[in-house]
């Protein structure tokens, strides 16, 4: 499949999950999708998104990144991740037809981004 999902976990010390980054990424067309990003509240604020964000975007930074649609919350963390790095991630869009939204209730809990 040219765009398989892929999951970043992230857990904490007593192996609890705190949130996740579940995205694709297309090479045929270089592009890419954040399907979800979920930090559990009491997390959130610590750059744990931020980090998780980097480690998938990094290596495919040239890529077309896109992102499902985003909450108030999410308009204001990917605003900020673009004047990071200079990327672009566009709501509410997929970027190729090789990538596809995951499953309703396929995610970890916790506060949507």
């Amino acid at each position: 499949m040219a765009a398989g999902r892929q999951v970043i976990t992230l857990i904490d010390g007593r192996d609890h999950v705190v949130g996740h980054l579940d995205y694709q990424v297309c090479h045929p067309c270089r592009a890419a999708h954040i399907n979800t990003i979920t930090i559990a509240g009491p997390w959130q604020g610590l750059g744990l998104g931020r980090e998780a964000l980097h480690r998938a975007t990094d290596p495919w930074s040239a890529y077309a990144w896109t992102t499902s649609r985003q909450s108030a919350d999410g308009r204001k963390f990917f605003a900020a991740m673009a004047d990071e790095t200079g990327m672009e991630f566009v709501p509410g869009a997929v970027g190729c037809p090789h990538i596809t939204a995951p499953p309703r209730g396929s995610t970890p809990g916790g506060a949507l981004l």
